[in-house]
């Protein structure tokens, strides 16, 4: 385990408008392969329902989104009284650790980076368990289960970023219910883009907090939009302290209309998903001092060998206008790792073109 420490600020890929102010280009002239959104861009009609119930900003959100949060329940057969809608799943990251009795966090790493200032904010003493490169970062459960004390918050996520490994939800579960003296945060934001169902659809543990975000697999991070999901006595004492109006109305809007319309745009991005990433990954693997960590999610984990850093990978591809992400400021990745997302086949094209005209000027 590891105490390192990483602050949110700058600890994330995708600020397209910021990257395109430093540059002086329009947004538009910019590849961003540095973020985990969706490959195939705005779900099917929800422009057009969101321009059709614009007028609907003039009066206040539903104070807890009751519709949205029923449409959910119903979806992963829950109840309402287990689930709350957010501005974001950023929000339930940073309040989650304040609800708990815990002592201290442990984050599986190397992890999203907001776990440990949403810990350290906390008063938690936070800790890292950290995955082993040699094993490709595959969760080892039994080196995880001797490090659990008890009294502890774990974070996980699953599929994990950046790494894009997988495990299957029901040994997840088995393994939650096992370690009832912990408390977990499971965080499902790229679950929606495997062939996996969502632990909200199974039985919940009392020792469970779940994470569902419509950002990742709808592209639509700019509404703010997640779910917390927990069992009804844990989340009856953590919605009472909850503010009202925690979701604007669009994102209400947007979030009914996608839970009870999206489904068909889900498996499209799955099924692109399982047409392009075979051959970009082999492809990616074929670079000259490149290795392709496995995975399994709609990003690719990559480690450059020799002297080739990642930082001077990244500013080498932004000369090009294209954007990676350089994952040298995650816990438990040293300078040489980057991370790229899956797009559409035109922008992978010059993403693969740029990456080995850069290996080539910078080796």
């Amino acid at each position: 385990m590891d105490t390192g420490k990483i602050t949110a600020q700058g600890a994330h890929g995708g600020d397209i408008l910021s990257m395109a102010r430093r540059l002086g280009c329009a947004v538009s002239d910019l590849v961003d392969l540095s973020s985990n959104l969706t490959p195939l861009g705005m779900p099917p009609g929800l422009r057009e329902a969101l321009c059709e119930r614009l007028h609907e900003i003039s009066f206040l959100p539903e104070t807890d989104s009751e519709t949205l949060v029923g449409i959910f329940a119903r979806k992963y057969g829950c109840t309402s009284q287990q689930v709350l809608a957010g501005n974001g799943t950023t929000e339930f990251i940073y309040a989650v650790p304040n609800s708990v009795s815990c002592r201290r966090a442990l984050i599986v790493a190397p992890t999203y980076a907001d776990y440990q200032p949403a810990s350290n904010w906390a008063g938690l003493d936070t800790a890292f368990f950290n995955l082993r490169p040699d094993e490709d970062f595959a969760l080892d459960y039994n080196r995880l289960s001797a490090s659990l004390t008890g009294g502890e918050l774990v974070f996980l996520c699953n599929p994990n970023n950046p790494t894009g490994r997988v495990v299957p939800s029901r040994e997840l579960l088995e393994f939650i219910l096992a370690h009832p003296a912990s408390e977990f945060l499971v965080d499902e934001s790229y679950l929606p883009f495997v062939n996996e169902p969502s632990l909200a659809g199974l039985p919940l543990p009392a020792n469970l907090f779940l994470l569902c975000s419509s950002s990742k697999i709808y592209g639509i991070p700019g509404l703010r939009l997640g779910f917390l999901v927990a069992n009804e006595e844990k989340m009856a004492r953590f919605a009472a302290r909850r503010k009202p109006w925690g979701v604007n109305r669009m994102a209400q809007v947007a979030g009914e209309f996608l839970l009870e319309h999206g489904d068909g745009y889900v498996q499209s991005v799955r099924e692109f998903l399982a047409k392009t990433q075979p051959e970009f990954v082999a492809r990616l693997n074929a670079l000259p001092g490149v290795r392709v960590i496995p995975g399994a999610a709609n990003f690719i984990l990559c480690r450059l060998n020799g002297l080739m850093t990642a930082a001077r990978l990244r500013e080498a591809m932004l000369e090009q206008r294209i954007m990676i992400r350089d994952c040298s400021n995650f816990i438990g990745l040293d300078g040489h790792y980057f991370r790229v997302s899956l797009q559409a086949p035109d922008r992978n094209e010059r993403c693969l073109a740029a990456l080995a005209a850069s290996l080539e000027e910078k080796a």
